[in-house]
């Protein structure tokens, strides 16, 4: 067995659930758990993960790693004061602009 299957089975066998929200693709790549040492070298999916996802998940956008914060749709933006305060959506900062 090559490294690359090694490392996949193994992160498969960690984290997908298949009775759990998302594929077992999506479901490594939403991953957080960076004490492990194959966290750096995990398989990412190309596929999206839907915000709702990782909402399901408890896992917060920004706690993803640069690889699989680029897979987050709808893309998800800071409160925009420059501070660490709660996470928004595009679509909701649109809704918000549009009422007010």
């Amino acid at each position: 067995m090559s490294l690359r299957k090694a490392i996949n089975a193994k992160c498969r066998q960690c984290t997908y659930d298949p009775s759990d929200v998302g594929s077992a693709a999506q479901q490594i790549a939403a991953c957080t758990s960076r004490d492990c040492a194959l966290h750096p070298v995990r398989p990412i999916t190309t596929k999206q993960l839907p915000v709702s996802l990782l909402e399901a998940y408890r896992v917060d956008p920004m706690e993803l790693d640069h690889r699989a914060r680029g897979l987050v749709y709808p893309p998800v933006e800071c409160s925009g004061d420059g501070q660490n305060g709660h996470l928004v959506s595009l679509d909701l900062i649109e809704r918000i602009e549009s009422q007010g």
